[in-house]
């Protein structure tokens, strides 16, 4: 896999993008989005051919409306409750008033599921496309019930949350009417997990980056796609002098280096990234799941989220 972009090219559209957002007042932004993704998908190639970004900014408008009616809709049913049940005291209002900031977590995770699921829907390659399947309401709840076993943990229960969401999310999608498949195990990193635990503070947090690299070796060597497997060979190193590379790109352009920075990224991902085997192309379908018609609503509304590329603002 291989990223043909480049960095000024990106720059001109970024800055157009903000000038067409002035404008109009904000209301570009989704088309904005959708441009730099189109630049970024076409100028990624896996065995010579690129992908494709059909998303349309109208559509990630419609979505962003969506959600909204739908918070605005808790918000003032959320506060009629509550002032209805204010003459029963102080912390009987507070109820639904908490209940609304639980509710607004829940809408997180399932709108970065529902977001993922309208990218994948919209990327192709070689007229193929991709899809997702699952319940967005199902990401959401197992990230409620796991991530609240990873609170009253203290966060040692984080790698087990991980890898089950990674297991949702990864089984959950497809290339046409291909599986992915994901057989990791939390318990295989949690050996890990825990040393970098315990060395956090005598490592002033530089552990991570050594657990961060061997767990994406270990996601890449557990999932596959039919006759195809997948290993990751970047290290703990590699990846802080990504970091530090990136840091000073930005401080040296006072930000501007930016599009070389999510370009940089890319790049990187892709050539630590191996794709071994082959896949039969005769044997892949078009997908039979059906496509959002609108997307992203949550993720907009709430900022959350990177897409499929983790590419924040975009």
């Amino acid at each position: 896999m291989r990223n043909f972009g480049r960095g000024g090219r990106l720059l001109l559209i970024i800055v157009l993008n903000w000038v067409l957002r002035i404008l109009t007042l904000g209301i570009y932004h989704f088309w904005a989005k959708t441009r730099v993704r189109r630049y970024l998908w076409r100028h990624t190639t896996l065995d010579g051919e690129p992908f494709t970004y059909t998303g349309q900014g109208l559509e990630l408008l419609l979505g962003f409306v969506k959600a909204l009616a739908v918070i605005a809709l808790l918000g003032v049913g959320t506060q009629a409750l509550a002032s209805f049940l204010a003459p029963f005291g102080p912390w009987v209002r507070a109820i639904p008033q908490t209940a609304f900031f639980f509710m607004l977590f829940f809408l997180v995770s399932v709108g970065i599921y529902g977001a993922r699921r309208y990218m994948l829907s919209r990327t192709r390659w070689r007229e193929v496309g991709f899809a997702q399947t699952g319940s967005s309401f199902r990401y959401g709840g197992l990230v409620m019930g796991h991530g609240l076993l990873a609170v009253v943990t203290l966060g040692l229960y984080t790698p087990f949350l991980q890898n089950r969401l990674l297991h949702y999310r990864v089984t959950n999608t497809w290339y046409g009417n291909a599986r992915f498949y994901y057989d990791g195990r939390g318990r295989d990193l949690f050996p890990r997990f825990l040393l970098s635990y315990l060395l956090t503070l005598p490592t002033l947090g530089f552990i991570w980056l050594w657990y961060a690299a061997a767990e994406a070796r270990y996601r890449a060597q557990h999932m596959r796609l039919r006759d195809v497997s997948f290993s990751v060979a970047y290290t703990g190193l590699k990846l802080l002098l990504y970091y530090l590379g990136n840091l000073v790109i930005l401080i040296l352009t006072l930000g501007l280096g930016y599009p070389w920075v999510v370009l940089r990224g890319i790049r990187f991902l892709l050539s630590h990234l191996r794709v071994l085997g082959e896949l039969d192309r005769s044997t892949i379908g078009p997908s039979r799941e059906p496509a959002p018609g609108t997307g992203e609503g949550l993720v907009e509304l709430f900022d959350v989220g990177g897409g499929l590329l983790g590419l924040r603002g975009f």
